[in-house]
């Protein structure tokens, strides 16, 4: 593991958190992977602190929400982004009142749109519902 990761990516699919973390080294970016919310917070205290975190709300044992809960309550945390990711409408509409969350994907999301948001700066994200 990268103690020196930029990302995080969180997600209970391996094929999915694979992807991710490839196409994201592929682009320059060094990647850290968790494969829930329980897994998130142990790398956490492990890396230094990402600048972003690639989070799947619908996780088992913890879920993405449960964790934006933890990580809400972090003022360590209160500068990385975050960018929640779900084909669950509702489930993104709950993550985004969580003000650590930077942006919301739907999922299937474009990869370039994802990169495109991670290349913004703090201040200059928004919250996104891609169609």
């Amino acid at each position: 593991m990268d103690t020196a990761a930029s990302m995080l990516v969180v997600d209970d699919d391996p094929d999915i958190r694979q992807a991710l973390a490839e196409l994201l080294a592929e682009s320059g970016r060094r990647v850290a992977t968790a494969k829930d919310g329980y897994d998130a917070l142990e790398k956490l205290d492990s890396l230094d602190r990402p600048c972003v975190i690639l989070l799947d709300l619908m996780m088992p044992r913890m879920s993405g929400l449960e964790l934006l809960d933890h990580l809400s309550q972090q003022p360590s945390l209160e500068d990385v982004q975050v960018i929640v990711m779900s084909a669950n409408d509702g489930l993104r509409r709950q993550a985004e009142r969580h003000a650590i969350v930077r942006a919301a994907l739907r999922k299937p999301f474009d990869f370039d749109g994802l990169l495109c948001l991670v290349d913004m700066s703090p201040t200059g994200f928004e919250p996104v519902l891609p169609a």
